[in-house]
This record gives structure tokens, C-alpha cells and sequence, in this order.
């Protein structure tokens, strides 16, 4: 990229766009509350085990601690754990009804007081209005093909039947490599028409204390029209404390590159607000998450042990029925 399109401080993200005649250009930061991510990092390779040593009874997994089967799981060819397994996983989508003003009220005021309070206020209002059948719920399906598996890498390639999007998830002792294609995402005709493929690699391995300068996640998104791609880099600040820096950069490809120049100006002011809100409330969003680790996983987590409750509660988001057993 040219040196006259590098990001400059300026704003209260950190960041303001410098203009480039081809390019749309972005960039923020933000400092939020340090999450110690070493024990999952170190839990990788135990999760992968955990993975391993599932068991399916008539195709159907069984959860590792209940043991009771969750029929939205199951192998429908190859043989678990190995190499070409093919699997389905069906999940439910509730549409939750929008909060009443009342309740709307009552959030906003278990949210200033007590976030996780709020949190468990939320499970309980979406349990009232699914009891009295206010959700409307859609069953996804997913299949799911183990391409390899070795003490090297672990690769699936998963296929979501409603949209037609793909992805290729590949776990090894780098980083973590995702490919996502998806069919026509921002139109099915005309000049927005295509596939939009979006390549994304976490290493939280170099997450702090071991950041390197390099940003610790990077996504690659092409489209036949245009062509971005992001960073976002965490570093040590102040005891405690994570400076989040992110940068984008967006351009036109052929005859469509000067049109993108042409519009970029209209384009940078609501996308870095866009962006702006995002980086304003990630704060608030990590300090919930690390509550949530706090109370929900050991401290300090031995990896295997971390591994093992991850698993458990991968597999109890799984639904133990789904229409396709009911019908059996």
C-alpha cells in the first residue's frame, strides 16, 4: 500500500482515515480489561483430544459427563474419530420477542448494576416467552466432513444447507486458519453478484505477554468487485489492561477500482462509525467475559481439565432432540 495511505492518531478511537483516491482506509483503538488466555491456548490440544474420544452410540453422540445422547450430533458415514467421518449437526435458532418498555427499564437497570444479574434476567425472559410460545424457531443443519486428523493439524470442512456457505476450519500448532465462502452475500444479480470468500487466522498464541508486533488476527475478504482486508493487534498497556488496535483497508478491482476511489469519501464517515461503536463498546463486552471465565471455569484452569468442560459444554448446546428424531 502507498506510504500516503498509512492511518494517523486523531479521534477518540485513536485513529482517522488518511484519503486515498483508489482506497477506503480505517483504523481505531482502544484499551480494555487483559484476559489471561494462556491456560485456553494451552488447551487446544487437549480439546482436540476431547474431540477424540467422543462417543456415538447409533450414530448419536453421547455427552461425556451425562452420557445422554444429543440427537443433534451424530455420524451419518465413515467411523468416528477418523479421516472422512462425515457428520450432521443440526442447531435451533429462537427468535426472541423484543423486550417490552418495562422490560427494556429493568435491563437497562440490571445492566448498570450487575452485568452477569442481567445476563441471567435475559435467560429467564427468553424461557417465559418460550413457554408461552412467543419464539419462533429455525432449525439449521450443518454437515460437517473430518478431511484430516494427525498430531500435526486437524481439518473439517463444514456446509450450511440454508445459505450454501462453506467454511474450512484448520486447527495446528500455528495459527488457527479459517476459509469461509459465501454464495452471493451482497446480491444474487447484477454488479454485487459472487462469491464472497473470507480468509481469517487467529494465532492467540501471541496474544500478550507473547505479542510479537504482529497483529494477532487477520481476515482476507475478496469478492470478484473489490477486495479488503483487517487486523486487529493487542498489546500490553498498563498493568491489567490490553490496547486494542485495529486497521482496514478496502479497494475496487479492475474497472471497479476507480468507482470505489470515487465513492470512498461518502463511505469512510458511517463505516469508522460503525467501527468507532464497535471499539467503544468492547470494554464493557470483555469485562462481562471475563466475569463469565471467572465464574464459570477454574482458576488457575489445568488445560485437561479446562479442555474437558469445554467439551461438555460444546456438546450441552447440542439439542438432545431435533425434529429430525422426533419423527423417528
Amino acid at each position: 500500500m502507498p506510504d500516503g495511505n498509512r492511518t494517523v492518531p486523531q479521534g477518540a478511537t485513536g485513529f482517522g482515515a488518511v484519503y486515498d483516491p483508489d482506497m477506503v482506509r480505517l483504523g481505531g483503538r482502544t484499551d480494555v480489561a487483559a484476559i489471561d488466555a494462556r491456560p485456553f491456548v494451552a488447551a487446544l490440544p487437549p480439546l482436540i483430544a476431547q474431540w477424540r474420544s467422543l462417543t456415538f452410540t447409533d450414530g448419536v453422540v453421547l455427552h461425556p459427563v451425562t452420557e445422554k445422547p444429543h440427537d443433534g450430533l451424530r455420524v451419518v458415514a465413515g467411523l468416528h474419530p477418523y479421516p472422512g467421518a462425515a457428520y450432521r449437526l443440526m442447531l435451533r435458532e429462537d427468535d426472541v420477542p423484543e423486550p417490552t418498555p418495562e422490560e427494556a427499564l429493568v435491563a437497562a437497570r440490571l445492566e448498570d448494576a450487575d452485568t452477569l444479574a442481567a445476563a441471567e434476567w435475559e435467560r429467564g425472559r427468553v424461557a417465559v416467552a418460550r413457554a408461552t410460545g412467543r419464539v419462533a424457531t429455525t432449525w439449521h443443519t450443518y454437515a460437517i466432513t473430518l478431511e484430516a486428523d494427525d498430531r500435526d493439524r486437524t481439518c473439517f470442512t463444514v456446509h450450511h444447507d440454508r445459505s450454501g456457505t462453506r467454511a474450512r476450519v484448520e486447527f495446528s500448532s500455528g495459527p488457527i486458519d479459517v476459509l469461509l465462502q459465501v454464495p452471493d452475500w451482497l446480491g444474487s444479480h447484477g454488479l454485487l453478484s459472487g462469491m464472497v470468500s473470507a480468509r481469517v487466522q487467529i494465532d492467540a498464541g501471541r496474544l500478550p505477554p507473547y505479542e510479537n508486533g504482529e497483529p494477532q488476527l487477520v481476515a482476507t475478504v475478496t469478492h470478484p468487485r473489490g477486495r479488503a482486508v483487517a487486523e486487529l493487534g493487542m498489546a500490553r498497556a498498563e498493568p491489567g489492561r490490553w490496547t486494542v488496535t485495529t486497521s482496514a483497508a478496502a479497494r475496487g478491482v479492475g474497472w471497479l477500482r476507480p468507482l470505489v476511489g470515487l465513492v470512498a469519501p461518502f463511505l469512510r464517515r458511517p463505516v469508522q462509525r460503525g467501527l468507532d461503536d464497535f471499539l467503544v463498546a468492547l470494554p464493557q463486552r470483555l469485562d462481562v467475559l471475563n466475569q463469565e471465565i471467572a465464574a464459570h471455569y477454574p482458576a488457575p484452569p489445568d488445560p485437561h481439565t479446562l479442555a474437558a468442560q469445554v467439551m461438555a459444554d460444546l456438546i450441552s448446546s447440542v439439542p438432545a432432540v431435533t425434529p429430525a428424531s422426533s419423527r423417528g
